[in-house]
């Protein structure tokens, strides 16, 4: 239930700008890949579709992570993407990022 109202709590954080998650790397239902720059747009999809579908998928919840005072800086660098869930959900979204990642650019990982 915390959980879910933490969730939602970023969900709607993004409407106002970037999100950060303090001490996602001590969360035991978060995972973070990086995206190179030129893989976000393909990976977010239009509209955030590829996202979307892939959080359907798997039953997770993602986002890409950015600090407030990254905002308006030059895009093109890596960008971190926050996947949310069970164990196994995050596993098989973060493999499917990554194939696609792969597909934009092969041999990135």
């Amino acid at each position: 239930r915390l959980r879910a109202r933490y969730y939602m709590k970023w969900l709607f954080d993004q409407l106002e700008g970037p999100v950060w998650v303090e001490g996602w790397e001590k969360r035991d239902d978060c995972t973070v890949v990086e995206i190179p720059g030129d893989c976000v747009g393909y990976i977010t999809g239009n509209r955030r579709a590829t996202l979307g579908s892939m959080e359907e998928e798997w039953g997770t919840l993602m986002f890409f992570m950015n600090k407030h005072e990254d905002k308006g800086r030059g895009r093109g660098g890596p960008e971190k993407l926050a996947i949310f869930g069970p164990e196994r959900a995050r596993k098989g979204t973060e493999l499917k990022v990554m194939s696609g990642v792969e597909t934009k650019s092969p041999g990135h990982f």
